[in-house]
């Protein structure tokens, strides 16, 4: 690994354009800008759904999907850094926007007693013919996964290639968060055309990790008459809304995902449509455009007090009932 100034800044001023310009952000392209710059090119990334469902990897050779045939598919319950990764992500609440370093070196997760043995260096020596990495984790529940390799020639990564590792993930995470950023700008303009077109008047956007993304003034208005003032600040900023959770939640019966669903809460009718965002490594985000209507009034029947035969009596309990 070569770790030059001059490297350093050309990958800087890639990542610059590569995050306003890529269509994907993780991609082969992002691989060969390793290599050019740091001479990294034993490396590999790969792609989950943020349940832990191996979908797909790319090397420098290109995309493979997940198959049959493909290496990593039966590998994945024995991958032990995959497993710490995964299980760290989903406790630090990962997602797109996060830029402090979160590298996972192989020597540390397994202990040197057994490491040789394990499967895991067997599956690095078969199909890297390697026998060290270096893995650094990315997105939501750490569903982006990008590896580096090391021969048993070479010996394990270094303090100092691990200190370098660090600055190239931030470079890396801190691109990633612009592109995504500049993608969700064009999503919520997309989903805004879909709801003009719906000529629903209150709307509010989110994505699927109980983030509101945009609101307007009339569903801020709607959301405050059910949850209080303290709602607004809710709607700002990167935190997690906690009323969301029980919004978004698929009810009884409810098995088709694509489906309109409509909630009722007090006066208010909340139909939640999904809006996905697919890529070629099969990795799909998903967002909500959620409009906010007044409840349907049903027809009201007045109560007849003229109820006679009933004694006086039984008409003082029908009108209870009632």
């Amino acid at each position: 690994m070569k770790y030059e100034k001059q490297g350093q800044m050309e990958f800087f001023l890639e990542m610059e354009q590569h995050q306003s310009s890529a269509r994907e952000f993780f991609s082969a392209t992002l691989l060969d800008f390793l290599n050019k710059n740091f001479g990294l090119n034993q490396m590999v990334i790969l792609y989950f759904d943020t349940q832990n469902h191996f979908l797909s990897w790319v090397d420098r050779q290109g995309l493979q999907l997940n198959g049959e045939t493909h290496p990593y598919r039966a590998f994945q319950s024995q991958d032990l850094v995959r497993k710490v990764v995964y299980e760290d992500a989903v406790r630090d609440h990962l997602t797109y926007f996060n830029t402090i370093p979160r590298l996972y070196k192989s020597t540390d997760v397994i202990s040197a007693g057994v490491y040789a043995a394990t499967p895991y260096v067997q599956f690095l020596r078969e199909h890297f013919q390697a026998e060290y990495s270096v893995t650094m984790a990315f997105g939501i529940n750490a569903y982006i996964q990008l590896s580096f390799f090391k021969g048993k020639d070479t010996g394990d990564f270094t303090d100092e290639e691990m200190q370098h590792f660090s600055e190239i993930y931030a470079a890396i995470a801190n691109a990633y968060k612009n592109f995504k950023k500049y993608e969700q700008v064009k999503i919520i303009s997309e989903i805004k055309n879909e709801i003009i077109a719906s000529g629903e008047k209150a709307y509010l956007i989110t994505d699927d990790f109980m983030h509101v993304m945009d609101a307007n003034q009339e569903a801020i208005l709607c959301l405050q008459d059910i949850l209080g003032p303290s709602v607004r600040d809710q709607l700002v900023g990167d935190g997690v809304c906690g009323w969301l959770p029980f919004l978004l939640s698929s009810g009884e019966g409810e098995e088709k995902e694509t489906e309109v669903r409509t909630r009722v809460i007090e006066n208010y009718q909340f139909r939640i449509h999904n809006y996905d965002r697919s890529y070629s490594n099969r990795i799909v985000d998903r967002y909500h455009w959620i409009t906010i209507g007044s409840k349907e009034k049903k027809n009201h029947v007045e109560f007849a007090r003229n109820l006679a035969p009933l004694t006086p009596a039984e008409q003082r309990v029908a009108e209870l009932l009632y």
